[in-house]
């Protein structure tokens, strides 16, 4: 994207502007008051969190389900708040590609090259999609602008939205505070020798990560592939 091109975007989407802003702000002012780390954290944590999840995804909910028996948060409401955050998030990125889809993609030459397989794709697996996109690193934020773009009613991507948003914003908080548990209970029997064992699987579920992401993109091409073939 030229410079050029970027103002462009910028006069095109300034509403997102004060949206953007505010959360500037909001991180700004949170950052000033970290005098004491973990006090910020006790006061602020599902204020940091329903932020966080607007932006971002399943790091600050694992780790604040891992923290929260420290930090007196309870482990509902830190769901609640990362459910809040992503539905709401998801549900704007949606709306973005259903009205603003092409104007997006003029910004974007190589996707609206291939935007009539992705189109085949998504409309394929919409489904699929929208309940487990968010379980896949790195495609949270382009997915639902993508299936809006694609066609799929506010509706049905409503619905699936509130149910995909609710089992991933519990699977990732439950799954941290449990973590956490069973962590501390290792370190009691085990010692410090627990944390070789941890580095040890964390190595090894990147590998095994990386593998299936490799898969699923050369699954994703075939797929694109048979739906060229059968126009």
């Amino acid at each position: 994207m030229t410079r050029k091109e970027f103002a462009s975007f910028c006069r095109e989407f300034w509403y997102l502007a004060p949206i953007i802003l505010l959360i500037i702000v909001a991180v700004v002012y949170l950052m000033l008051q970290a005098r004491d780390p973990m006090r910020l954290l006790s006061e602020y944590g599902y204020h940091i969190i329903l932020l966080w999840t607007f932006l971002e995804g399943e790091t600050i909910v694992i780790i604040a389900g891992w923290l929260s028996p420290h930090l007196g948060l309870r482990p509902w409401l830190i769901a609640l708040c990362a459910f809040i955050g992503s539905f709401m998030s998801d549900q704007v990125m949606f709306s973005l590609g259903k009205y603003k889809g092409p104007a997006i993609l003029r910004y974007f030459p190589r996707l609206e090259k291939n935007m009539d397989k992705a189109k085949c794709l998504f409309k394929k697996y919409d489904t699929a999609l929208i309940l487990s996109f968010r379980f896949i690193y790195g495609v949270r934020n382009i997915t639902p602008i993508m299936l809006g773009i694609s066609g799929v009613s506010h509706k049905k991507f409503f619905i699936l939205n509130f149910i995909g948003a609710g089992v991933w914003a519990a699977t990732f908080t439950y799954g941290g505070y449990f973590a956490g548990l069973a962590f501390q209970k290792a370190m009691t029997y085990f010692g410090k020798g627990i944390l070789f064992i941890l580095l040890a699987g964390i190595v090894g579920a990147l590998a095994l990560w990386y593998i299936r992401a490799r898969c699923n993109v050369k699954k994703a091409k075939d797929i694109a592939a048979r739906c060229e073939e059968e126009k």
